[in-house]
């Protein structure tokens, strides 16, 4: 199996099927996770109602366990050779993952980030913070990561596709939104082979159900901080 897409989800009944619809239609050997984090606006009763889906393995969680540990649990069930996590909430185009493999495999690399960013490099940071505010974070979390490592990356932030065999050795603490950066953090760390790639991007507003704050940069900062100054240093 080549490929597994881990969906997870928290409250997200508008776009869960869709979001499995598009996974589905990914022409690659692949299996899906779907992961819900305890919903209270019915995406828990429709995976429910998809149980039987022999294309998907389905858990749903009793409690609310975080957006971070269910984006870990699934990577830790993953069978394919890559795990992509795009989310439920339809902000990235879900074949953007087949540009991503083509470049994971070409260049013979452990993983590829998907850059929001990498096809506007022109544009300044001020005009970029004027458009949307929450790039600032984005800013914020990439110039750390190329400053600490010595990178030139566009944007963390965005999805990204890893091999499994490099997950299983990585071991992250975080539960919530800090995970992605500490993630990040731990692959630059270890040295790992990392390429980037555009994708698209079309970001929701909080009417539409984004959860994202502008304070989830403090424990983004510290989990990137912890994993440079403290964390473990081997390297797989």
């Amino acid at each position: 199996m080549r490929l597994t897409i881990v969906i997870s989800c928290f409250n997200e009944k508008p776009t869960i099927l869709k979001a499995i619809e598009e996974a589905k239609a990914l022409k690659i050997d692949k299996e899906i996770i779907v992961i819900d984090n305890c919903s209270t606006d019915g995406t828990k009763e429709i995976l429910e109602s998809l149980k039987g889906d022999k294309e998907l393995k389905i858990i749903l969680h009793s409690k609310n366990m975080g957006a971070g540990y269910s984006g870990w649990e699934g990577m830790c069930l993953a069978q394919g050779d890559y795990v992509y996590g795009p989310g439920a909430d339809l902000e990235y185009k879900m074949e953007d993952v087949l540009k991503m493999m083509e470049k994971i495999e070409n260049e013979g690399l452990d993983v590829v980030f998907g850059s929001r960013l990498a096809d506007r490099k022109g544009v300044s940071i001020r005009a970029l913070i004027r458009e949307r505010p929450f790039w600032l974070g984005t800013i914020i979390a990439t110039s750390m990561i190329n400053l600490l490592y010595r990178k030139n990356f566009t944007d963390i932030i965005g999805t990204n596709l890893i091999k499994t065999e490099v997950l299983k050795k990585i071991d992250c603490q975080s539960n919530g939104q800090a995970l992605a950066f500490e993630l990040v953090s731990m692959l630059c760390k270890r040295d790992y082979k990392i390429g980037e790639v555009p994708i698209s991007y079309k970001p929701r507003t909080h009417k539409e159900g984004k959860t994202i704050r502008m304070f989830d940069i403090i424990p983004a900062i510290l989990a990137i901080l912890r994993v440079k100054f403290f964390g473990k240093v081997n390297k797989c």
